[in-house]
C-alpha cells in the first residue's frame, strides 16, 4: 500500500477523534519520534472513576458528612 494512501486513511480516523484524544495522540507520536524512553502518562478524572469505592461501601455518607460537619 503507498505511503500516503495510509497516511490519509490514518488521518480520517483520526478527524473522528475529539480535540483531547488528537491532542494526546500527538504528545504520544512527538514522544514517539523524538525518542523520549518513557511518554508522560497523563490521568483523566474519567478513568479513575470508582477508584476507592470499597472504602466507602459500608459508610452511611449522610452520616459522614454530618459527623464532618460537626466540628
Amino acid at each position: 500500500m503507498d505511503a500516503e494512501l495510509k497516511l490519509n486513511k490514518i488521518l480520517v480516523q483520526v478527524q473522528k477523534l475529539s480535540k483531547f484524544e488528537q491532542a494526546t495522540l500527538l504528545k504520544k507520536m512527538s514522544s514517539l519520534i523524538n525518542g523520549d524512553k518513557q511518554p508522560s502518562k497523563q490521568v483523566r478524572l474519567v478513568d479513575i472513576g470508582g477508584l476507592g469505592s470499597s472504602l466507602w461501601r459500608d459508610v452511611d455518607i449522610d452520616k459522614y458528612v454530618d459527623e464532618e460537619r460537626q466540628w
